[in-house]
């Protein structure tokens, strides 16, 4: 044996999962609610939701990496179990996701939403990780 316990293999499960499982309750639950509002998505609308996704991604990265650069962070700073479960950053993108499923209708609220809700999880979970780790420090810019 190589005395690493159970425990000490779920917590390096829980902690590499934290980020997309709270992209996926994010993703999921904007597709769940576009798909209430305008009906089953069609092949398209299902891509034009993903394209949204992507842009969102990349100009996400490209906001936090400042271009195109291989996706590695410089610092892996602890995550607690709380910041983990995405409760600001999910229900803000649910939010916006609800409201733009009330406000914008047909073809293009697919990429919105795909967009939006990428957008949203990503910025919110990067402000809620961040101020997570300053919490009990002294205040740092956001590089």
């Amino acid at each position: 044996m190589n005395g690493i316990g159970y425990r000490q293999h779920l917590r390096a499960v829980v902690a590499a999962s934290a980020a997309p499982y709270g992209y996926t309750l994010t993703i999921w639950t904007a597709g769940a609610i576009v798909t209430h509002a305008e009906g089953v998505p069609s092949s398209l609308d299902a891509l034009l939701l993903l394209a949204g996704a992507v842009l969102a991604f990349g100009a996400a990265g490209i906001f936090a990496f400042g271009d195109t650069t291989v996706l590695s962070p410089t610092t892996r700073p602890p995550i607690h179990v709380w910041d983990g479960m995405h409760l600001p950053s999910v229900g803000a993108s649910i939010l916006l996701i609800t409201v733009l499923a009330h406000l914008v209708h047909g073809r293009l609220v697919w990429p919105l939403v795909g967009f939006t809700a990428t957008a949203t999880y990503l910025l919110v979970v990067g402000a809620q990780f961040w101020l997570a780790a300053h919490r009990a420090h002294d205040p740092e810019p956001m590089d």
